[in-house]
């Protein structure tokens, strides 16, 4: 009520002084001088504005003058002993003056009705009473007996809002109580097909949380009511306007509260669900065949499920977004105007996006005519070199180890064709922002992809050259293991310690390349070793011993038999290598391992010393470099001889 009071006195004061305006534009004979200020000032009692003020008086102006008749109001109410009757107007030289007993209050001069055209009596008598009422009303709103009775009334509400709070308390958790009884009866499961979708206990819970904010609501609906109520009965509060702050701050928690629980509901029904789908397999979720060829698992269905519920809940979780923090800028006056700005700088981009999309329509149903063919032409020629791999189709010339990087490499080719034709019909393909973005992305690509091509062109090099191939015992550089991966990036090699090495294909063909693996199974792979023996033992002997420890060892092949090779007559022995033929080079080391074993083991059984040529220049008097086990018992060592004379001059006949 007291805003339409406001917003009327408001009208008035405007109509009043465009009316005054006008009159004064119709009097030519006032001077600047006696011409009223149409930029008044307010007389205010108690927060309420009575009149304006347009003219000062002598040394006081139209704003000082206003100022102190609103100081003299104040201090006329706030005096204990006043009497409204003794409130008069009287005319005295030319003016009306405004008395309480002998204290001028305000006075009235002929200036002054200039701003309305009134006469100085009508205005005169229109201000008196005016101020009479009005201190009359606010003496009364101040007096004691109201502010008793204004404190009564809000005892009273206050009284009736703890009933109300205990009343909830008491009632809402009865209500509750009720609905977990009413399961099976009232609340059943909801089914579809024989197939539960939700049970009794879900309904009851959503029941229960829309009570719960129901309580909440009747709550904060309670809350602001005492608060407005007390606020507006008190009288030196009655002239806050905090209704629509409080008002909007109650709804903030109301909406904030109920936008918090529908999240929570949209994240326990999309984990319900996500649940729901995987029970569902094999009963309301099956594979889709036509005529025994499976289109759609049943895995394949309950991935697609998933992905749409996950998509269904990231809308739900901007639709909730959007509609609670619009519905909080309509909450206060300074920030309404923010939801339509908000609602605009929303649909603006989605309504260009959908415009966008409308009319990318055509171009893109050719994209997808294109990518269907050449997904089709891909899958024929992978078809066809599958064909090729297993030999199906022979090409004269092509080595079946071709077939995989030259599928890569032909469908690398057809993708680029494709990425060619389509590339004109992308949105924003002739932009100039787009053609910036390609070449700087191209520069990017051929800056940083340096090794990267050489490594690709190498690994194609590689892959038509055939120095190896999977499985194969190599040695590439200093590394020496199986090839297990070939990409037209890198070779892995795993190596007798297992472990495996990545080497760039850059490096490989940079690099002598030694392939055990590549004449194996046909012609062998011949292992060799090197002894060095003394020229005290016949080299005949050694041949023998060398060649029975070769056919005694595993994996050397029979045929061709070993051989032996006297590589160099040094000055104190004679290098022979011994040459024996395996077809198993991925266990080369291990047959290395066996036959220098076998080696020892025959020269010691053949009473051969295997030591260094340099272990000394006499060996007279010093005992035998073969182990004890292969020696005779009676075997002693030999004393020092020197020239045909042991050690105490006996001339020694032994020839030995």
């Amino acid at each position: 009520m007291f805003n339409k009071f406001l917003s009327f006195l408001k009208f008035y004061v405007i109509s009043f002084l465009l009316v005054t305006t006008i009159k004064a534009q119709e009097i030519p004979q006032k001077t600047p001088a006696q011409l009223p200020n149409l930029s008044g000032y307010p007389v205010v009692l108690d927060k309420d504005t009575l009149f304006h003020i347009y003219n000062g008086i002598g040394p006081f102006s139209a704003e000082k003058r206003a100022g102190e008749i609103s100081i003299g109001l104040k201090n006329l109410v706030e005096k204990d002993s006043l009497n409204v009757d003794s409130l008069s107007l009287e005319m005295q030289n030319g003016m009306a003056l405004i008395r309480d007993n002998n204290t001028i209050i305000m006075a009235i001069t002929p200036a002054d009705t200039l701003s309305n055209g009134k006469s100085l009596e009508i205005l005169s008598g229109e201000y008196f009473e005016l101020i009479k009422e009005k201190v009359e009303a606010t003496k009364s709103i101040y007096s004691q007996k109201t502010i008793i009775e204004k404190l009564i009334y809000i005892s009273i509400f206050f009284v009736g809002f703890i009933l109300l709070m205990w009343i909830n308390r008491l009632v809402f958790p009865r209500i509750y109580a009720a609905l977990e009884k009413l399961e099976g009866k009232v609340f059943k499961s909801f089914s579809i097909k024989k197939f539960e979708i939700l049970k009794g206990t879900d309904l009851i819970d959503i029941t229960t949380i829309i009570m719960k904010g129901l309580r909440l609501l009747i709550t904060l609906a309670a809350i602001y009511s005492l608060l407005v109520f007390t606020v507006t009965n008190l009288p030196w509060t009655r002239h806050w306007y905090i209704q629509p702050i409080l008002r909007g701050i109650l709804l903030f928690i109301f909406v904030t509260v109920v936008a918090s629980v529908l999240i929570k509901g949209v994240n326990v029904s999309y984990r319900y669900f996500t649940i729901k789908y995987r029970s569902w397999k094999g009963t309301l979720i099956k594979s889709f065949k036509v005529k025994s060829v499976e289109i759609l698992s049943e895995d394949k269905a309950v991935d697609m499920l998933d992905f749409a519920t996950k998509v269904i809940r990231i809308l739900l979780w901007l639709i909730i977004g959007y509609f609670y923090i619009t519905l909080v800028f309509s909450f206060f006056e300074f920030s309404r105007t923010w939801a339509s700005e908000l609602i605009y700088y929303i649909l603006n981009p989605l309504n260009t996006v959908v415009m966008s999309i409308i009319n990318f329509l055509p171009n893109l149903f050719f994209i997808i005519v294109i990518i269907t063919v050449f997904n089709y032409l891909i899958k024929f020629v992978k078809y066809f070199f599958n064909e090729v791999e297993k030999e199906n189709i022979k090409l004269p010339g092509f080595h079946v180890d071709w077939v995989p990087s030259t599928y890569k490499i032909v469908r690398f080719l057809i993708i680029v064709l494709a990425i060619i034709i389509i590339f004109p019909y992308l949105p924003g393909s002739d932009s100039e922002a787009f053609k910036g973005i390609s070449v700087f992305l191209g520069i990017l690509f051929s800056l940083g992809s340096t090794s990267a091509i050489s490594n690709i062109v190498a690994g194609t090099v590689l892959t038509y050259m055939r120095p190896f191939r999977l499985g194969d015992r190599v040695k590439i550089a200093d590394t020496v293991g199986d090839v297990v991966e070939k990409t037209l990036l890198v070779t892995r090699v795993r190596t007798v310690k297992n472990v495996e090495i990545s080497i760039p294909n850059s490096m490989v063909l940079g690099s002598h390349i030694v392939n055990y693996s590549t004449v194996a199974n046909e012609m062998g792979l011949i292992l060799h070793t090197t002894v060095t023996i003394g020229y005290d033992v016949p080299w005949k002997q050694v041949h023998e011993l060398l060649i029975s420890a070769a056919l005694e060892t595993d994996n050397i092949s029979k045929t061709p038999a070993p051989f032996v090779l006297q590589t160099s007559l040094d000055d104190f022995y004679v290098s022979y290598e011994l040459n024996a033929y395996t077809d198993l080079p991925g266990i080369m080391a291990k047959t290395y391992s066996m036959l220098h074993s076998k080696i020892q083991d025959k020269f010691n059984e053949g009473g051969v010393e295997i030591m260094s040529p340099h272990y000394g220049a006499m060996r007279d008097g010093n005992q035998t470099t073969i182990p004890s086990d292969y020696l005779p018992k009676e075997y002693q060592a030999p004393s020092f001889r020197l020239f045909g004379l042991d050690l105490f001059g006996n001339k020694n006949n032994d020839n030995k």
